[in-house]
């Protein structure tokens, strides 16, 4: 009866080890993947921060000074890296394209083998200090029973 079932261990990790190994493999890549994105999220925001906090200056270069040190600290490489940084009155918008390019891609249905990464990170300008001081005049201003116009025109008395 031993003789019969010789060989079945074999058998079924003739299937089931390769199928082990390309999960994991996928899994790394998946991870490999997952990190990049979030990282290269993190890097836009961080870098449209910084340059949000600025009171005076270019933003603009800031923001790519910025960038350009916290992409010096990336783990997995990318290619292909296109920035566009967007400075308005009231943000700061940092872009980021790559190409993710990893060994043993191309043997997934991907074009030209490599993932396409898409970023992008963007933080209001505020200055906080004219803030405060704004909504001090503001109480200043309830408290002694006038009340601002919103357009820079003249006080006028609240009836309290």
């Amino acid at each position: 009866m031993r003789s019969e079932r010789k060989g079945y261990m074999t058998l079924e990790a003739s299937f089931l080890v390769p199928a082990a190994v390309f999960l994991t493999a996928l899994l790394m890549l998946l991870s490999f993947y997952l990190y990049t994105v979030s990282f290269l999220n993190q890097a836009a925001y961080i870098a449209a921060l910084r340059a949000s906090l600025i009171l005076e200056g270019d933003r603009k270069n800031v923001a790519g000074r910025e960038l350009e040190r916290l992409l010096q600290e990336a783990v997995i490489p990318v290619r292909e890296l296109e920035t566009e940084i967007s400075v308005t009155p009231l943000a700061v918008t940092v872009e980021l394209e790559a190409q993710l390019s990893l060994p043993s891609l191309h043997l997934l249905p991907l074009k030209e083998g490599a993932w396409q990464i898409e970023a992008k990170g963007k933080a209001q300008i505020r200055d906080a200090a004219g803030f405060i001081r704004g909504m001090r005049k503001l109480e200043e201003g309830i408290e002694d029973g006038t009340k601002a116009l919103p357009h820079g025109g003249e006080n006028e008395k609240t009836f309290v």
